[in-house]
């Protein structure tokens, strides 16, 4: 009897075991490795940046018509006012009432642009403008020029997403002339060599 006991005892427990709740761990979120870095030669002095990945968009949202879309992505050193900009321009598409292009549509238009005119900041063409902000707080910015080597390529495009929003992650190379005229000179000219930025647009 006393055994009948023990083994009952010792069953109930274990069905009292059994009935508790059980933690559900979910899965972990998959999150954009967004890591970026940008460096290149200007003027025989080496530049680069890694700390601070910064996107933006600019639109022009037309009721009707054709609306328009730039992105910009800026690769900074943190604490610091030193950094490049990268401006791609500029995407159409006949907006729905979102005011953003779809992801479909913002896919394809990097996809149709892995060799987009390097253009200066001014120009109203379609294409890539490059900013480089020196030491000084002083922005030197690409320019169509032959003064110095020019070529521009992205070397890689991948789409991406998470709960932070939809990326489209890049790397290029570049070379090009930059002008600036706050010196007291108009369009002083530097030339960047070797230049190649990693980091990403925002879908916006």
């Amino acid at each position: 009897m006393k055994n009948l006991l023990i083994l009952t005892g010792f069953a109930g427990l274990i069905s009292l075991v059994s009935c508790e709740d059980h933690e559900v761990i979910p899965p972990p979120v998959p999150i954009v490795d967004l890591d970026c870095e940008c460096g290149a030669v200007i003027n025989d002095s080496l530049v680069n940046y890694s700390d601070t990945c910064r996107y933006f968009s600019t639109k022009q949202i037309v009721t009707g018509g054709l609306s328009t879309a730039q992105y910009e992505s800026r690769v900074e050193k943190s604490n610091l006012v030193q950094g490049m900009k990268l401006e791609i321009k500029s995407l159409e598409w006949t907006d729905d009432g979102s005011n953003t292009p779809t992801l479909a549509q913002w896919q394809a238009f990097f996809d149709n642009n892995m060799t987009p005119t390097l253009l200066p900041s001014a120009s109203g063409s379609n294409g890539v403008v490059l900013k480089w902000t020196d030491p000084n707080n002083k922005v030197w910015i690409s320019d169509s020029s032959t003064i110095c080597f020019k070529n521009f390529a992205f070397t890689s495009m991948i789409q991406d997403s998470d709960t932070t929003g939809d990326y489209m992650m890049f790397k290029a190379e570049f070379n090009c002339t930059l002008l600036n005229s706050d010196y007291g000179v108009v369009d002083s000219a530097k030339c960047l060599e070797g230049g190649s930025i990693q980091s990403a647009f925002r879908l916006e």
